[in-house]
């Protein structure tokens, strides 16, 4: 039986998200392992040029409305010439094109990853992507799973929950060191404390909440924030803007996206994570940044949504609070920072769960196993 693989990933997407990281990183276990990746995306995006860096084959596909049949008759001569064993595609455009390319091109096994929680409508087109054209769906949150399973009445053995792995460091920095280290970037006081904010700074991800819980507590403990990753300038605008109003800007920095987020987990004494729902509808898969964090030893507080409540069970892994309610958050952010031995206990029980469940390994090796899965099932059609 064919243990290694050809494997085709496509993305509509221009930036460098969530969805693009774990494009790029699984791509690299995957090769690493002796199989064979091809990235298909929209050209000059980070994917592209790193993947095209990095020494895979990588082909530009802009994936625009107006282009659907060039791009179409491009994806299909694409799958013919490099003739695939597997096409997993990640976004909304990519997957109206490619897949229907791909079946007509006789890819062998098709893949469609769904990286959102927004709700999916059981409609004529969306039923042929999801039914007819997909052999698996891979998703990113077990909210995400139980929604389309319910929508599109999907067998366990097509839907799969496959939150992103993270691709864990050889060593952490010191608590201590980390900390101080990051007093010294902002110019404090070496004995200055943290609270950490580090995900895509957008209204989503609910960084007012954050700031306004500070407000409530500012006296009462001496922390401030660093607010880590990009954000839209009216996004960053409308927080400072906001920090000073609240009369804490001084307390609250801003440090950009950074290629080593990990000494920064270390130097805080909680991350938050407070997204919201959009128009009550959530939007989270498993976020990396947490994993990331729980994985460092980092107390993680974070909002009741889809996602974010796989990993974090309440009092158990992290703290959780209602969306949006920054009063809840404000007396989680005191527990969390005066009960050291339970707040210990629950980041010990953290670790053990990323360390166990959410790694890139684990991830590659689940990934490889459906795969094998539906090797398998070729191989008995023939069979009979």
């Amino acid at each position: 039986m064919q243990s290694l693989y050809k494997i085709v990933h496509t993305t509509c997407q221009t930036g460098w998200g969530e969805p693009e990281q774990r494009i790029y990183n699984e791509s690299v276990w995957m090769k690493n392992k002796g199989h064979r990746v091809v990235i298909i995306a929209p050209r000059d995006t980070p994917l592209f040029t790193r993947a095209k860096e990095y020494g895979f084959r990588v082909h530009g596909v802009s994936f625009k409305r107006f282009s659907a049949i060039k791009d179409y008759g491009q994806l299909k001569q694409i799958f013919k010439d490099e003739q695939p064993h597997i096409l997993n595609t990640h976004g909304k455009a990519d997957s109206k094109i490619a897949l229907p390319a791909a079946k007509k091109a006789g890819v062998p096994c098709r893949i469609l990853s769904r990286h959102i929680s927004n709700p999916v409508r059981n409609n004529w087109n969306n039923r042929k992507i999801y039914k007819q054209l997909t052999h698996f769906i891979f998703t990113t949150s077990d909210h995400t799973t139980q929604h389309l399973q319910q929508v599109f009445k999907l067998k366990d053995m097509e839907i799969f929950s496959m939150p992103s792995g993270i691709i864990t460091p050889q060593d952490l920095t010191p608590k201590d060191a980390a900390r101080k280290a990051l007093a010294r970037e902002l110019s404090l006081d070496a004995a200055t404390r943290f609270i950490g904010f580090a995900s895509i700074v957008s209204k989503d991800r609910g960084g007012d909440t954050i700031l306004k819980a500070l407000k409530l507590i500012q006296s009462q403990i001496p922390h401030h924030i660093a607010i880590l990753g990009e954000g839209t300038p009216d996004c960053l605008a409308e927080l400072k803007t906001l920090a000073k109003g609240l009369g804490i800007g001084e307390r609250v920095h801003f440090l950009g996206l950074k290629d080593d987020i990990w000494p920064y987990y270390r130097a805080f004494d909680c991350k938050v994570l407070a997204s919201g729902n959009n128009n009550e509808i959530p939007f989270e898969g498993v976020p990396l940044a947490l994993l990331e964090a729980m994985y460092s030893s980092c107390p993680v507080i974070g909002s009741k949504t889809h996602g974010i409540t796989d990993i974090i069970v309440d009092k158990k892994t992290g703290l959780l609070f209602d969306p949006q309610n920054h009063e809840d958050l404000a007396d989680m952010i005191l527990d969390t920072i005066a009960n050291e031995a339970a707040t210990l206990e629950r980041v010990y029980q953290a670790r053990e769960l990323v360390r166990k469940k959410h790694t890139i390994d684990t991830m590659g090796r689940d990934i490889i196993r459906i795969y094998r899965l539906h090797q398998v099932k070729i191989a008995r059609q023939y069979l009979v």
